[in-house]
């Protein structure tokens, strides 16, 4: 029997034996299945310590284990193996599956131009979807789900396997994006191609893709300057956020109220530590490594390149409430509307917060999880 179908018969066997109503048993065992590699930073570093907190709040009644590497479900998968109980949470990413949770995709699919604040907009996109969408919280319910916690990005840049240094060059160019980043690359000339971060690897050695629109520190994470060896240093906005605690409904229902409460102050803590640790301490730290240990070279280029999201802006907002109404969603400009504004006041907050993750998440608490009725989610 092949690995993949081991930890398939695993992960099914927990979730047949786990108990749907009073609660899980002393020491049973969930799975929380990651589609990206073992090395990834959420894997690596914080999964570990998000499960040993877990463990211990709980005395050892909650036990998880996390499988990584895309094993059970790829990021497109992972929703309906948490529906279907494959596995009993992941991390979810909406673009690959738009019409799954619309309202969601609406807020991920709006890019926060400016100062590249991850702070911000995570903590501005997670009090839009938790007090201001009641769309985005029914479509958990009514997906079989509960989503705890999540961040947004950094600001994306071009990873790309040529040196590009004008405007002009990009036209033509294929890139991975997926939501908002994939509409305002076609805009400037592009052709965006929906690949997910694992397949984009493949894609980008066969040359199949010519550049990836991301992040530093996916570049030695996925692997991709191995291929991707010339980055535009230009931020192409912020986008998010990832669905960090994407559980199965069934499972969150069986925990006792102080069970959940423990679940949640670890999402929220996993929110605040990918955002700050991850997205920019650990970012700024690949970009130098990547430079020095597989060659990349960063470029800098013009102001010619401010076309790029000066001309999307204008056409943003109306793109993503078209294509959430198509998807279902009866209002998504409140939604939008709301999710913009907060940010500029999240941009305040993360002054003060700075690199402090402790602080990050009491304020994403205080803020935001305080108000949150943890048996209405």
């Amino acid at each position: 029997m092949s690995t993949n179908r081991i930890a398939w018969a695993v992960a099914l066997a927990v979730t047949l034996a786990a108990p749907l109503s009073t609660g899980p048993s002393l020491g049973a065992e969930l799975v929380y299945g990651n589609w990206t590699p073992a090395q990834e930073y959420q894997n690596r570093v914080v999964m570990p310590d998000l499960i040993k907190m877990i463990d211990k709040e709980t005395n050892g009644a909650i036990k998880w284990k996390l499988i990584a590497g895309g094993q059970l479900a790829d990021g497109k998968g992972t929703f309906s193996a948490v529906k279907d109980g494959l596995m009993q949470a992941g991390l979810a990413i909406v673009t690959y599956v738009p019409n799954a949770i619309p309202s969601v995709y609406a807020i991920y699919s709006t890019l926060i131009f400016g100062d590249n604040d991850p702070v911000a907009a995570t903590g501005a996109a997670l009090e839009t979807i938790y007090l201001n969408c009641p769309s985005c919280l029914q479509e958990f319910r009514d997906f079989g789900a509960v989503s705890l916690g999540g961040w947004t990005s950094s600001a994306y840049v071009l990873l790309c396997r040529e040196p590009i240094k004008s405007l002009a060059e990009l036209k033509g160019k294929r890139v991975r994006a997926t939501g908002g980043n994939a509409e305002m690359l076609k805009q400037a000339g592009m052709v965006p191609v929906g690949a997910t971060l694992v397949e984009a690897v493949g894609l980008l050695q066969r040359g199949g893709l010519d550049c990836q629109h991301g992040i530093y520190d996916w570049m030695r994470t996925f692997g991709y300057a191995d291929s991707a060896k010339h980055v535009i240093d230009y931020p192409l906005g912020i986008s998010g956020p990832a669905l960090g605690f994407f559980m199965n409904r069934d499972t969150w229902k069986s925990f006792t109220p102080e069970q959940k409460k423990v679940h949640l102050k670890a999402a929220v803590w996993m929110s605040a530590k990918i955002a700050i640790d991850y997205f920019i301490v650990a970012n700024e730290q690949a970009a130098q490594a990547v430079v020095k240990d597989k060659g990349v070279t960063i470029n800098k280029v013009g102001e010619e390149f401010d076309a790029i999201p000066a001309n999307y802006k204008k056409e943003q907002r109306e793109t993503n409430i078209a294509t959430a109404k198509k998807f279902g969603v009866k209002d998504p400009g409140p939604i939008i509307d709301y999710y913009e504004s907060a940010v500029e006041r999240w941009r305040a907050k993360s002054k003060a917060i700075g690199r402090d993750v402790d602080k990050f998440a009491d304020v994403l608490m205080s803020e935001i999880f305080s108000k949150v009725d943890l048996d209405k989610l």
